[in-house]
């Protein structure tokens, strides 16, 4: 088989902090708040189908346990290690924190979740929750006990083309007026600290996970951000930088403007992943293979065999590449 870039169909979900401005982008009809876009997952509780060529209609495990070498390459997990979403917050999420793998698979039988959110847009003065000052485990369930959650969180300022980097056992929670893309580990491993102590109609609010929460969060300085972001090209119709360079994943973006961009594999051995965040171009990968279609909201997996490709554009097009 000739095997090519794999584009997916966006697996939406119901959230009540979900919101309606990218269902748009999306084709979405549902007329129930949407919160997130699952573009990439071979997770077992949304699993990415190929919409394009030979594989059409394909799951992306399919894909991974069928030809590894091409799709899955050397992964850290025994499946697609990285799970990619856009996210739309119209309302505040619950403050939450996410174990790290040796917890995660000892307790829930699932990887933990390090992460990062590339801002797409964002209220002005909008803020996210981003670390605590817990000293240790007793002061966080002493605050826990005494309805003072709120008084230990982080708040930071975000802004359009941000990048936060959010490694396991950090408290965090997006806030209302935030739109993203998120790469993270394959997990869906989530303990809820505090909700805002909202109820449903019935009275009851969602459950939390205090103790398991008390558990992973790591007491020390959390909001450090790494330093790694730097240009790579810059000229006046190539931006290339890198954003973000972790033991999970390396996040980079890329700006074109009526221009066409060669690119090789991130790593060798490994697949793409190319994520469009704005704008429109193609994808060339040789002479044998279509030339593909590229718009705002679509994900490719660029294979193994793929060493080279160009991207090109007529008009402007942003892009976020990651691979592990």
């Amino acid at each position: 088989m000739l095997f090519y870039p794999v584009k997916f169909a966006a697996i939406p979900k119901e959230r009540i902090w979900g919101g309606n401005k990218l269902k748009a982008l999306f084709k979405e009809k549902s007329e129930e708040p949407i919160g997130e876009y699952w573009v990439l997952s071979g997770h077992p509780n949304g699993t990415s189908i190929v919409v394009n060529g030979e594989l059409k209609g394909k799951s992306l495990v399919d894909l991974t346990k069928q030809y590894p070498e091409v799709f899955l390459g050397n992964s850290p997990q025994d499946r697609f290690p990285l799970l990619i979403k856009f996210i739309e917050a119209n309302d505040d999420l619950s403050v939450q924190v996410h174990p790290d793998d040796n917890y995660a698979l000892k307790v829930e039988g699932d990887y933990g979740k390090t992460e990062a959110w590339y801002i797409l847009g964002a209220k002005e003065n909008g803020q996210v929750i981003f670390g605590h000052h817990f000293k240790n485990k007793e002061e966080y369930k002493s605050a826990i006990e005494n309805k003072q959650i709120k008084d230990f969180l982080n708040y930071q300022k975000i802004e359009e083309d941000q990048l936060l980097y959010i490694p396991s056992g950090t408290i965090h929670a997006l806030l209302s007026g935030t739109i993203l893309i998120e790469v993270q580990q394959t997990s869906d491993i989530t303990y809820r600290v505090y909700d805002w102590d909202r109820v449903d109609k019935n009275g009851k609010g969602r459950e939390l996970h205090i103790e398991k929460a008390a558990d992973v969060i790591n007491y020390t300085d959390q909001t450090t951000q790494d330093e790694t972001r730097h240009s790579i090209v810059a000229t006046d119709s190539i931006s290339h930088e890198q954003l973000v360079k972790s033991d999970y994943f390396v996040i980079e973006k890329i700006i074109l403007e009526n221009t066409a961009y060669q690119l090789q594999l991130g790593k060798e051995g490994n697949p793409d992943v190319l994520i469009i965040a704005e704008g429109e171009g193609t994808l060339i990968a040789g002479q044998e293979i279509e030339t593909i279609a590229l718009q705002a909201g679509d994900t490719l997996l660029v294979p193994t065999t793929i060493k080279n490709y160009e991207i090109q554009t007529k008009s402007k097009i942003k892009i976020l590449r990651t691979y592990y």
